[in-house]
């Protein structure tokens, strides 16, 4: 088990460098007693109770905020720190030589970030855990314009070319929700906290799933069953979660783990939490 915890580990570290390259019803009640008589042989009675009406005026449903006052709200932001908690439930096969191995491998992966649409600026830490033996690795990002540092084992590493940066400023959570509430949800849910669904088409999710998966160039990804959800508080953007399913192949010739085709099927689902909103903070380059 740890062994496939390992590679798969290694594979999602690789394929990042290689990547970094209801309403409320009015109501009207009434009460009304009907004069009453009662009759005996010998004498009448006639008791009289006057009859009285209460009327309620009816009550106004609130009215929903719209999704455009909510795009006006979240393209307000200019910076934010988060915090996600990403899972990967992955069945492994290994193919080397004539062997071939399988196993179910699951991955917790916690992230904290903070990100800067005013200075282009941007740090986020990650670390990936294997479950249940915890075999785990660290990995830090630092942007600073269209450039993007790497921390890995073996050091900080450093790319120039913009679309490395690119894809950190259109896959955060809140440039989602800039893109997404453009158009009208495929479900909205309300209550305490307003949920906004989009299911997502293969294509929105395959550079996502290659971004993570990619362990090389030729590594071929299929993706289905995207989905995006936005969660509102107020009318503030406060979290969301990423989901889908994926399916990889892998083709490795290394000399310390020799050749393999690892083939991964299973699904990636990251819940994520906004902390705070427009508080300014220092971004520096590291050296390298």
């Amino acid at each position: 088990m740890k062994k496939y915890s390992v590679i798969l580990i290694l594979i999602l570290v690789t394929g990042l460098m290689a990547g970094c390259i209801g309403s409320n019803d009015s109501t009207t009640s009434s009460q009304t007693t009907s004069q009453q008589t009662e009759h005996t042989p010998s004498t009448t009675t006639t008791e009289s109770i006057s009859s009285t009406t209460t009327e309620q005026s009816p009550t106004e449903t609130p009215t929903k905020i719209t999704t455009d006052e909510l795009l006006a709200g979240v393209s307000g932001i200019e910076q934010f720190t988060y915090t996600a908690n990403a899972e990967i439930s992955m069945l492994v096969v290994v193919k080397q030589a004539n062997l071939t191995q399988r196993d179910n491998v699951t991955l917790a992966i916690r992230e904290t970030g903070y990100m800067d649409f005013e200075s282009w600026s941007a740090w986020i830490n990650t670390t990936t855990i294997s479950v249940p033996d915890n075999a785990s690795t660290n990995t830090s990002r630092i942007v600073v314009g269209n450039v993007t540092y790497i921390k890995t084992p073996l050091g900080w590493i450093k790319s120039s070319d913009p679309a490395t940066a690119d894809f950190m400023w259109r896959y955060n959570l809140v440039s989602l929700a800039k893109k997404y509430l453009r158009r009208t949800p495929d479900e909205r849910e309300e209550g305490k906290t307003l949920v906004l669904r989009y299911y997502l088409s293969d294509q929105e999710v395959v550079p996502l799933a290659m971004m993570y998966f990619a362990a090389t160039q030729d590594t071929q990804v299929s993706v289905e069953n995207g989905l995006l959800e936005l969660y509102f508080d107020g009318g503030n953007l406060i979290g969301g979660r990423i989901s889908f399913s994926v399916n990889t192949v892998t083709s490795i010739d290394d000399p310390t783990i020799g050749k393999m085709t690892i083939t991964q099927d299973g699904s990636w689902s990251e819940t994520i939490a906004i902390t705070s909103v427009n508080e300014k903070r220092k971004v520096t380059e590291p050296s390298t």
